[in-house]
């Protein structure tokens, strides 16, 4: 047992932060061993929870489905560079904005399986493979990066939040197809590899090359792959040639790896277009531009002098800036900024993931809590560590990659993920020191509650309960009621709902935008809108008939080729439509009013009201 003295020594400065004891003594404590021990308990739940409320075998969010469908695609024979979701939208299809870099894995796994089962088992087996494998480098990441920064307790303290965090959330389920949780890992990854204590380059360039892959995959990493490959910058510019070889093996990769992305996922038909949601020839020139900038400049300015180092720096990001300016002004908005002003209001406004700080206290309180409390915690404590010296740079380089993740959240909701993962990585270090303390001084009660609240406070569940337990007894006492349960079914994204739709003559369904994706799993059917903002001309013409009157609306149906309009019961854009347009065309299908250019559709679930276009 410690006594108070070497137990306050955990708050000191940790002199070893740069001699590589942590990574060398690694293997001692049986690092490898303790991941594989954590990833299998994570396993094991996601496993246990799927299989206890198992209805699918792709999960329930419609980009999971989505997923499929763009990997069946593929497997049926669509071009690696051709993107297009061809049942999606009016004639010609939509040019869907995801990588083949997530389709090429499940592609891979369903092959595989289809060697011996059949079509639907080989999906069903490699959506049951892939989330839970994701955990296994996840884990790796955040241990590592928690034992570089606080050691073994603190290791083992990440390892206890990532799994109780990673079984609050369903993004890594069996089903979870969607590429969030990849995004997760690679960001995860960064972080473990930015606090390299050696500085070694091999570590930034391979920091470098998930940045790129982030970059890639999907653009709610884009604000914090800039913010990383600025404080790998400034890091040279400030340290000189402790950074000088990190700088240049960042800068390289970061460039190179990024170009071979660009060139490995794009068609060269659209190399010269610009386009701020994916990896374009917008982000490819920054990359390169900035990259190659940083490793010229540290291989050639080095040992300069620190004011040397920082006007080259500043000139570097000018150039870039200009750069920016000259090739991608429009990405230095939010790329949806650009819809359409009733997509705004009658699609943006209802997606969860896309609301702000603001937007989520007003609607449910009870719930901010879970998305942004241990993420300011975690700031707390990084600028507490650096204002008295303990670990400063780690904490430093945290700080950053923690608080754009939590201004990205607090503008949209979806990054979350990210800020709550990343806040694991210096709580760990907290909760440890404080374990190491409180062992200390067994019988200070003082030391005792400080261990157990930090511990729990760096629980973003425990915020979520608490909240809502905070609400619902407010409402209690001022005789209010609470937030209704929603009980309302949405039975038009079942296999068994949709079964009589798929043995239809193949046509062009006008429904609403959430049935989208599945209409387009479960049903060969084309859709003229599903909840993606690339198909913006789908998704307009589809509100617009849809709030139009039945007179106005045929000519609508005509001219997209609609050959069937489907209205769902309990589905909250169809109420959303019936409030905003009463007279028009899904309100008056929704209140039995058939028009003459409609047919009814019989066999159809009674939930459902299919008709078909004369």
């Amino acid at each position: 047992m410690k006594d108070g003295k070497e137990a306050a020594s955990a708050w000191q400065p940790a002199h070893s932060w740069r001699t590589g004891s942590m990574d060398g003594d690694a293997a001692k404590y049986g690092f490898w061993s303790i991941v594989a021990l954590f990833s299998l308990a994570a396993i094991l739940f996601q496993l246990g929870a799927h299989f206890t409320h198992y209805t699918d075998y792709i999960g329930p969010d419609p980009d999971d489905s989505m997923r499929l469908v763009e990997v069946r695609d593929f497997l049926a024979g669509q071009n690696w560079f051709d993107l297009t979701q061809y049942r999606l939208g009016p004639d010609g299809g939509t040019l869907m904005h995801w990588s083949r870099l997530i389709d090429l894995p499940i592609a891979a796994l369903i092959s595989f399986f289809s060697l011996f089962l059949s079509q639907q088992g080989a999906e069903a087996a490699a959506a049951l493979v892939w989330p839970p494998l994701l955990l296994f480098p996840l884990m790796a990441s955040t241990g590592l990066a928690a034992y570089r920064i606080g050691g073994r307790h603190a290791m083992l303290m990440a390892l206890g939040l990532a799994v109780l965090f990673t079984c609050a959330i369903i993004r890594f389920r069996p089903g979870a197809l969607d590429h969030h949780n990849v995004q997760l890992v690679l960001v995860v990854f960064i972080a473990a590899m930015l606090i390299d204590p050696l500085a070694r380059a091999s570590n930034f360039a391979a920091a470098a090359l998930a940045c790129g892959l982030a970059l890639a995959i999907g653009v709610e990493t884009t604000p914090l792959v800039a913010v990383t490959a600025a404080t790998v910058s400034i890091l040279w510019a400030i340290h000189g040639e402790r950074y000088r070889r990190a700088a240049i093996g960042f800068g390289l990769a970061f460039a190179i790896g990024t170009g071979a992305l660009f060139f490995g996922t794009t068609p060269a038909r659209l190399y010269s277009m610009v386009t701020c949601d994916t990896l374009s020839v917008g982000f490819f020139a920054l990359a390169a531009a900035g990259g190659l900038g940083l490793a010229a400049a540290a291989g050639a300015l080095t040992g300069k002098g620190i004011f040397l180092r920082l006007v080259s720096l500043a000139a570097i990001g000018g150039g870039v800036l200009a750069l920016t300016l000259a090739v991608a002004p429009q990405c230095l908005g939010n790329p949806l900024n650009d819809l359409d002003p009733l997509l705004k209001t009658m699609w943006l406004g209802s997606i969860t993931e896309a609301q702000s700080i603001v937007a989520e206290m007003a609607v449910d309180p009870s719930t901010a809590g879970g998305f942004y409390a241990v993420g300011l915690i975690a700031i707390a404590v990084c600028a507490f560590r650096i204002r008295h010296g303990q670990q400063a740079l780690a904490h430093a380089i945290l700080l950053v990659l923690i608080a754009v993740s939590w201004a990205v959240t607090a503008y949209q909701i979806r990054g979350m993920i990210f800020a709550n993962f990343l806040a694991f990585i210096p709580l760990s270090a907290l909760i440890a020191d404080l374990r190491d303390i409180y062992r200390a001084r067994q019988n200070d009660m003082r030391a005792a509650a400080a261990f157990v609240f930090s511990a729990l406070a760096s629980i973003p569940s425990v915020w979520t309960f608490s909240g809502v337990v905070v609400v619902e007894a407010g409402s209690a006492l001022a005789g209010t009621p609470s937030k209704p349960e929603d009980d309302s079914v949405d039975v038009c994204t079942s296999a068994e709902s949709l079964k009589p739709l798929a043995l239809l003559p193949v046509g062009r369904i006008l429904a609403t935008a959430n049935p989208g994706a599945a209409l387009l799993r479960f049903t060969p059917h084309s859709v003229l809108t599903a909840n993606y903002h690339r198909n913006q001309t789908g998704m307009v013409e589809a509100l617009k008939a849809g709030m139009a009157s039945p007179a106005d609306a045929v000519g609508m149906l005509h001219r997209d080729k609609v050959d069937y309009v489907l209205v769902c019961d309990g589905d909250p854009q169809v109420e959303m439509l019936k409030a905003k347009s009463p007279e028009g065309l899904f309100s008056r299908l929704a209140n039995g009013e058939i028009p003459e250019f409609l047919e009814p559709v019989e066999g159809i679930d009674k939930r459902m009201k299919l008709f078909r276009v004369l």
